[in-house]
């Protein structure tokens, strides 16, 4: 089946939102288009979340101009924009941004192999500030990212403050936890606690310990015995593993859990690199005693069991968190999301919302190419790529047109052309990728069940 074909039901749900119909539609609904005036809400959607600059980090002139030079040439003062960043104006950006990621759900497209969770989501955050101007100014703010790796869904995306702990999310999304899910998550979310209630939803967890947490055993007398992996790691030659099997984290206290323990010897470059990230926390003044103990291994709790996954394949399942630091990466190198001025928090949010809205639309379609490339041809695009042909071709239909069915079914076209030309991944120090992590386990477990 062709390109064209394939993606026309993804391009019919993206116009649901995107149509000029529905985004005047969805304005008047959240309050910020009362009344037709000057400004026009698909306009007003095009500077926020289109343009070839950096919507935050602009001035009102440069906004004010970029929006005279749409077709329809609107005139506005910077007193006049400045006036409809508003509460209503958020309103209208988030709800086009929630509405575009629930058209997800709707062009998901099946992994094709054998699966032993039904969705794979990693959490992770990236935060966002802004330079100190004054009080009244937003200080910036903490953006909590769930991804499903399978489907390249943004599952969830929260606001949080600068300073609020990852564990709060970790808990507000505990309840859309399901039977099959895996859950992979870094060191600033762990909580006994929440682990357990993982294990309560039926779902599966991979998570690095913190080094401040204690592990034991029982003795054949029943006395409870405390285990030392910085020590046992010393015996290991470099990626050798310890599977400790279910033992207990922590002491005493409702955020103890029994979870199987996995230690794994780090190589001397990981070594390295785990030292140089301790030296700078020391710098901006962290304590790091129980961590400067154990630079040597890397230490992994998990539910899952080792008739399900042995030792050696957690490592690989893990290292699947690196794909939302791609996705990360995207934000700031190609969309400048942090980018941001001192600005009223109206205006901060607008641009927020605006530029999730142009990555989201972007990372679908990137999605679209990549899995149709891999499924038909075999070939394996880059993710880092494809999305910044996607933002490019976005930004390059400057007015209207991304709004135009017909318009946006020959950019896509174009973008999957050009990433079948240009978008290849490249492979470097025999570097994994997603595919091949899961499908070597994968097939491993089920040939071996």
């Amino acid at each position: 089946m062709s390109f064209t074909k394939v993606i026309q039901p993804f391009v019919e749900a993206i116009h649901k939102v995107l149509s000029v119909s529905k985004i005047r539609e969805l304005a008047r609904k959240t309050g910020f288009i009362e009344r037709q005036g000057k400004l026009k809400a698909e306009e007003f959607l095009i500077i926020s979340a289109f343009l070839n600059q950096t919507f935050g980090g602009s001035s009102l002139r440069d906004l004010c101009s970029a929006m005279s030079r749409l077709s329809s040439g609107t005139q506005l003062s910077k007193q006049a924009l400045d006036q409809r960043f508003t509460k209503e104006s958020v309103v209208f950006l988030r709800e086009m941004f929630f509405q575009l990621a629930a058209q997800q759900n709707l062009v998901s497209i099946p992994f094709d192999l054998d699966r032993l969770f039904s969705r794979i989501r990693i959490l992770d955050a990236t935060s966002i500030s802004t330079p100190k101007h004054d009080s009244s100014y937003p200080d910036g703010t903490k953006i909590q990212l769930e991804y499903e790796l399978y489907q390249g869904r943004f599952m969830h995306a929260l606001l949080y403050d600068l300073m609020d702990s990852d564990q709060e999310a970790a808990r507000e999304l505990e309840e859309t936890i399901e039977k099959g899910d895996l859950v992979l998550r870094d060191l600033g979310y762990f909580s006994g606690e929440h682990l357990k209630n993982i294990d309560k939803n039926q779902g599966y967890y991979i998570t690095r310990v913190p080094a401040n947490q204690t592990f034991w055993t029982w003795n054949e007398e029943g006395e409870k015995v405390k285990l030392h992996p910085e020590e046992d790691g010393e015996h290991l030659k470099p990626g050798e593993r310890i599977d400790y099997g279910w033992i207990q984290i922590g002491k005493k206290g409702k955020n103890t859990c029994l979870s199987r323990v996995v230690v794994q010897k780090l190589t001397k470059k990981e070594q390295r690199q785990r030292e140089v990230y301790l030296k700078r926390r020391r710098q901006k003044g962290a304590k790091t005693p129980s961590a400067n103990k154990r630079t040597h291994i890397q230490i992994l709790a998990t539910n899952v069991t080792q008739e399900q996954l042995d030792a050696q394949d957690l490592y690989p399942i893990y290292s699947l968190r690196w794909q939302i630091e791609i996705l990360f990466k995207t934000w700031k190198s190609l969309f400048d999301i942090d980018d941001v001025r001192a600005v009223k928090s109206e205006r901060f949010e607008c641009h927020l919302y605006g530029t999730l809205i142009h990555i989201l639309l972007s990372s679908m379609i990137a999605f679209q190419c990549r899995n149709y490339l891999y499924q038909e041809k075999a070939f394996e695009a880059s993710e880092y790529k494809c999305i910044d042909e996607a933002k490019n071709a976005i930004i390059s239909a400057k007015d209207r047109p991304i709004f135009s069915f017909s318009y946006l079914q020959s950019i896509i076209k174009n973008i999957y052309e050009n990433i079948c030309k240009h978008g290849e991944k490249e492979r470097r120090n025999q570097q994994k990728s997603m595919r091949d992590i899961l499908y070597k386990t994968y097939k491993k477990t089920f040939h071996m069940a």
